[in-house]
């Protein structure tokens, strides 16, 4: 994003570049300087990001990355993190003379995603965050977190306690709601391991990326790991077309992990992670909803004769956009209690317009259709009006 930063935005990616339905600000409420500005014209940094990664943590879709997080440890167990060792997690402000050996190093404690922490538990490691007690007042953290609220707690309260300054608290109480959910016995723990806070690094601008190691994360990623950074459109919007789009790379890592869990203890995945998508009867089968839905949780199945609307809640990351989207309000999205299978959210008959020859869906009586396409009806609505305007005459018939 910046030339001095390290942070990488794969523009296509992100929700609000898409379209205006795309109202996604979780990397700007997430960021604890307030560094990320959010708007459909792009997302602006400011000299205020310290490279710290919660917005990559926070971000639906990865749209945001930062260089050190694309590394194999982060991705993959490595081999000093087999099944049944344990995988130590600590800051990277603690010095490496001083962290526990074989650990991950993350820019930030806050950079841990659920989905991570659950693949890691999945795959039979014991997974322990190594809270050093620097949370509170990091210097990196700014006065958007409690870290940076007065020993005495907001407003005179009572201080808050150490473990709700640690930015992966969030992620490690959901991870473990889940495996508390799947019955499983494993839980993700926080161990308190305080270090003197004259170990810490002084405070500066935030960490730089130098030019050649810019290029290199920029332009050689990882395998598996492809974004593809596509040019702004002319309204200020990605272009990016929907045949593209891909499901949530976090959304995935969660349902994968939570499948091989329900499987090892005989049971299912939660109703809870399954969003639910209702379509009323005024659904029309514009597909508005289809193009503009960023994970492919929506598709149209045609075979010439009928089309569908499906809904796969797996891929599904609730962010409305479909509901906003729909110019007949016609869908209603919950964001918990689904199921896993797709669904069919709604039926089409396909027809034959008499008036250009294509095809288009059913959507109202034969009297009120006409035998017309959408278009051609609004086209000889238009021609009706015209005549009876200028000559008072009747409706003349388009074909």
């Amino acid at each position: 994003m910046r030339a001095d930063r390290p942070l990488l935005h794969a523009e296509a990616s992100c929700l609000p570049l898409r379209s205006r339905h795309g109202q996604c600000r979780a990397c700007a409420n997430a960021c604890p300087r307030g560094a990320l500005i959010v708007d459909v014209q792009g997302v602006t940094l400011s000299d205020d990001c310290t490279g710290c990664g919660v917005c990559v943590a926070a971000c639906p879709t990865e749209a945001l990355m930062l260089p050190e997080l694309l590394d194999e440890p982060m991705a993959t167990p490595s081999a000093s993190a087999a099944t049944g060792q344990r995988r130590s997690v600590e800051c990277r402000m603690v010095p490496e003379a001083r962290r526990e050996a074989g650990a991950t190093v993350l820019p930030c404690l806050g950079a841990l995603r659920v989905g991570q922490l659950l693949q890691w538990v999945q795959q039979g490691q014991t997974v322990t965050i190594v809270d050093r007690g620097w949370c509170r007042d990091c210097p990196t953290r700014g006065a958007a977190t409690p870290a940076a609220q007065s020993a005495d707690g907001p407003s005179g309260a009572a201080p808050l306690p150490a473990a709700a300054c640690m930015p992966a608290a969030d992620a490690v109480e959901t991870a473990n709601l889940w495996l508390e959910a799947l019955g499983a016995s494993e839980r993700v723990t926080v161990v308190s391991a305080p270090l003197p806070v004259s170990l810490r690094p002084a405070d500066d601008a935030g960490p730089t990326l130098d030019r050649r190691a810019f290029f290199h994360h920029a332009v050689q990623r990882p395998a598996g790991r492809h974004r593809q950074v596509q040019p702004m459109g002319g309204n200020g919007r990605a272009a990016y077309p929907a045949s593209q789009r891909k499901p949530s790379p976090e959304r995935t890592r969660q349902h994968q992990a939570l499948q091989a869990l329900a499987q090892r203890q005989g049971t299912a995945v939660p109703a809870e992670f399954y969003p639910q998508l209702h379509a009323s009867d005024a659904c029309c089968d514009d597909r508005m909803c289809v193009a503009l839905c960023p994970t492919t949780a929506l598709t149209a199945a045609d075979d010439g004769a009928t089309a569908r609307l499906l809904f796969d809640p797996a891929h599904c990351i609730a962010c409305r956009a479909c509901e906003r989207a729909c110019p007949h309000g016609a869908l209603t999205l919950q964001a918990y209690g689904g199921a896993a299978t797709v669904q069919t959210l709604a039926t089409h008959a396909r027809l034959v317009c008499r008036g250009c020859g294509d095809t288009y869906a059913a959507t109202g009586s034969p009297s009120v259709d006409n035998g017309l396409c959408p278009l051609c009806r609004k086209t000889q609505s238009f021609i009706d009006d015209a005549r009876r305007q200028l000559f008072g005459a009747g409706p003349l018939p388009l074909v």
